[in-house]
C-alpha cells in the first residue's frame, strides 16, 4: 500500500480537481429525496412505549442518484441528470433543489401514477448534542416503465447525451432501468463516445460493456460470486472476475474503513481510507464516490487518480452529518495535508 492516494502526487490531484469544472456529464438516475427530521425528546408517550419528539427542523436534500448529480456539481463539473420523479411534493422539493444548485431540469420527466421515492430519517438529541437516527421510513416502490416512458427515454437519451463527455448511471433499482433497456442505453453511449462509469445497487451484471463500475463490497460479492471475507486473496478475486465480467477497463470497489480496490487490467492497487475510520454518517457517500470517480476520469485523470481522489472525497464527507457534497476548495485543503 502506498497511502490514501496510491503513491500520486497530491499536487496532480489538486491540479485534477481544478479541471473537473471542463466537463459535462449525463447522469441517468434514479432520482430520490432524502428527507432528514430533527427533534429533541420531551418525554415518553401514554400512547405506546416510545419518546415523543419536538420537533426543530427538516432538511430536504438530494437523495440517490440525486445526490450523485449534486456532487459533480459540487465539485464544480456540469451534471445533466435525466430520470424521472412523481408529480408530488418530493418530486417538487428535488426539482427547487436543483433549481438552487443551478442544475438543469429540462430532461427531468413526471410520469403518471408515479411516487418520487423518499426516504425520511428520523433524528433524535439533546439540544446541545449529536442527533443519532432513530427509524428511517422509505416511501416510493421499484416501478415498471410503460412503452410510453420507454420511448420518452431513448428521445432524452439522445438530446441529453449533446454536449457531454461522459455518462453517470445511478441504478438504485427503482425500475428505470432493467434488462431489457440497459444494454441497450450502453451501446448508445459507447457509439457516441461517451465514457460509462456505472453505480448500480443489484443489477451491477447488465452493465456489460462499461468503462468502469464503482461498487461497494455487499455489490461486488453478489455481482461477482466470489464470497470475501479477510483474506486478502478474496478481494482479488472478485474485483479480477467482476471486471473481466463486465468487460470493463477498470473497477473501483469500496470497502468502507478499509478503504478502496481499484482493479485495472494492470493489476490491483489498494487505497487505504483517508482520514479516520471513525466516521460520521456513510450516509451517500457511495454516491460521492461515484461522482468523484467520474468527474475526475472525464477531467484526464487515469483510473488510478480518479479513484484517489474519490478516495479523498469519500474520507471527507463520511465526516459530515446527512447526505453532502465536496467542494474543490475543501479536496484542495485535504490534500495540502498530505505528504
Amino acid at each position: 500500500m502506498s497511502g490514501p492516494t496510491g503513491g500520486v502526487k497530491p499536487a496532480r490531484l489538486i491540479e485534477l480537481a481544478g479541471k473537473i469544472s471542463t466537463v459535462s456529464m449525463l447522469v441517468l438516475a434514479d432520482l430520490v429525496l432524502d428527507e432528514f427530521r430533527y427533534g429533541e425528546p420531551d418525554r415518553v408517550s401514554r400512547e405506546a412505549p416510545v419518546l415523543i419528539l419536538n420537533h426543530r427542523k427538516t432538511d430536504l436534500l438530494p437523495g440517490g442518484g440525486a445526490n450523485a448529480v449534486a456532487n459533480l456539481k459540487a465539485l464544480g463539473a456540469h451534471p445533466v441528470p435525466l430520470g424521472r420523479i412523481g408529480d408530488d411534493p418530493s418530486g417538487t422539493s428535488l426539482l427547487k433543489s436543483f433549481t438552487k444548485l443551478g442544475i438543469v431540469t429540462q430532461h427531468v420527466w413526471t410520469p403518471d401514477r408515479y411516487r418520487t421515492p423518499t426516504k425520511t430519517r428520523i433524528l433524535a438529541g439533546g439540544a446541545h448534542s449529536v442527533k443519532q437516527q432513530v427509524v428511517r421510513i422509505d416511501v416510493g416502490e421499484p416501478a415498471a416503465m410503460t412503452d410510453g416512458e420507454e420511448k420518452h427515454l431513448r428521445e432524452a437519451l439522445q438530446r441529453a447525451a449533446a454536449g457531454c463527455s461522459g455518462l453517470l448511471i445511478s441504478d438504485y433499482g427503482y425500475g428505470m432501468l432493467h434488462p431489457g433497456n440497459v444494454p441497450e442505453i450502453v451501446a448508445f453511449a459507447k457509439q457516441a463516445g461517451l465514457k460509462v462509469i456505472v453505480d448500480s445497487r443489484s443489477q451491477l451484471p447488465l452493465y456489460r460493456g462499461v468503462t468502469a463500475a464503482a461498487p461497494n463490497l455487499e455489490e461486488a460479492v453478489k455481482a461477482s460470486g466470489v464470497v470475501v471475507g479477510e483474506h486478502s486473496g478474496q478481494l482479488e478475486q472478485a474485483g479480477k472476475k467482476l471486471r473481466e465480467s463486465l468487460d470493463a477497463q477498470a473497477v473501483l470497489i469500496t470497502l468502507g474503513s478499509r478503504g478502496m480496490a481499484l482493479f485495472t487490467t494492470e493489476g490491483a492497487t489498494h487505497l487505504p481510507v483517508f482520514g479516520t475510520d471513525e466516521v460520521a454518517d456513510v450516509t451517500g457517500a457511495g454516491d460521492t464516490v461515484a461522482a468523484a470517480f467520474s468527474g475526475a476520469l472525464l477531467a484526464g485523470g487515469s483510473f488510478l487518480e480518479a479513484s484517489a481522489l474519490a478516495n479523498v472525497a469519500a474520507g471527507l464527507v463520511v465526516m459530515k452529518r446527512g447526505t453532502a457534497t465536496v467542494s474543490p476548495a475543501e479536496l484542495t485543503h485535504a490534500l495540502a495535508t498530505i505528504k
